[in-house]
């Protein structure tokens, strides 16, 4: 804290108020300290025990694996790699659809928030469900966004600047 900013204090009372504040946030400091140290070993354990659950779960994939051509059970052993492909076919599906949602959201956050900066911020509230409704954003072969605004089932702009110009001609976002 830096009381020097403030005029007519001398070096004693600054240095008062200095002692003062941090005793009182002494604890909160401490507390703070704690429990971000409290975070950090439960987020060792979770990654531990997902690490354990994870080794566990490959073992006994590798005995029923192992059991299988013991017997000699061709049809088991074909019947547990296709289970295994599909289990790692629906995380790999998984993830990736978890990259796709973020990415969309991040790129039509991005677009969403320079249209806003285009509104007075007495209507930025309302406007923000209307437009987010308008807004498309896909993805051409390059995974470059592709930016549409969509209004009435029509296409009325392919960027920002289109749809600036075709708001302007609309009585419902006239100023």
């Amino acid at each position: 804290m830096d009381l020097s900013k403030i005029e007519g204090l001398t070096e004693e009372q600054q240095a008062a108020i200095t002692t003062l504040h941090n005793t009182e946030t002494e604890g909160l400091r401490n507390k703070n300290e704690q429990l971000l140290g409290e975070k950090k070993n439960v987020q060792a354990t979770v990654e531990e025990n997902k690490k354990i659950a994870e080794d566990a779960r490959q073992a006994a994939v590798k005995a029923e694996e192992e059991k299988l051509k013991a017997s000699n059970d061709m049809e088991g052993l074909k019947a547990h790699y296709e289970s295994q492909l599909a289990e790692q076919t629906a995380e790999a599906n998984d993830l990736a659809k978890k990259a796709k949602d973020a990415l969309l959201s991040r790129d039509k956050g991005s677009v969403l928030n320079q249209v806003k900066s285009l509104i007075h911020d007495d209507f930025k509230d309302l406007a923000s469900d209307k437009l987010s409704n308008m807004l498309k954003v896909g993805y051409n072969e390059q995974q470059q966004p592709v930016t549409t605004f969509e209004h009435e089932g029509k296409v009325v702009a392919n960027n920002i600047d289109e749809f600036k110009s075709w708001a302007g001609e609309q009585p419902q976002f006239a100023k």
